[in-house]
């Protein structure tokens, strides 16, 4: 009996410790697939670029991309041109199915982005790194990247 209780409490500690993260990992890739979805569906609607930006919240890059792509110059073309829609690639282990659905964009730094056309296409990716040093960037660059979008 004590044996059987032994089972039992093991299984359900391997349970919770190895399963359950994998079920949460699916649902939460589930929501950021339909958000992605959603976004995609406004593109469309709006014949707007819909620009993936794959970051994290503790990245300084990404901060530093947040902050150009805030200023009042870079908002406006943002604004009149894309649909931009941020994915959180934590440290690294949050939504990797997304990023390999998208060609693994983020295998050389994060920032970075996927830009889609308005049918779900993929125009360009700067899996290269491009904005991975976007701290170091100007808005003048951000500018010169997204007019040539």
């Amino acid at each position: 009996m004590l044996s059987n209780v032994r089972t039992v409490s093991l299984s359900l500690f391997v349970f919770i410790l190895l399963i359950a993260p994998l079920l949460f990992c699916k649902q939460s890739s589930d929501i950021i697939t339909k958000e992605i979805a959603e976004a995609q569906s406004q593109s469309k609607s709006q014949n707007k670029k819909l620009i993936l930006v794959f970051g994290a919240d503790w990245c300084p890059d990404c901060r530093a991309l947040d902050s150009i792509f805030s200023d009042l110059e870079v908002r406006k073309v943002l604004d009149s041109n894309f649909i931009l829609h941020k994915v959180d690639v934590g440290r690294f282990d949050k939504n990797l199915e997304v990023n390999e659905f998208y060609g693994s964009p983020i295998e050389n730094g994060i920032p970075a982005l996927v830009v889609l056309d308005p049918s779900g296409e993929i125009l360009t990716s700067t899996k290269g790194g491009e904005f991975s040093s976007a701290s170091k960037m100007t808005k003048e660059q951000v500018l010169e990247y997204l007019y040539r979008l």
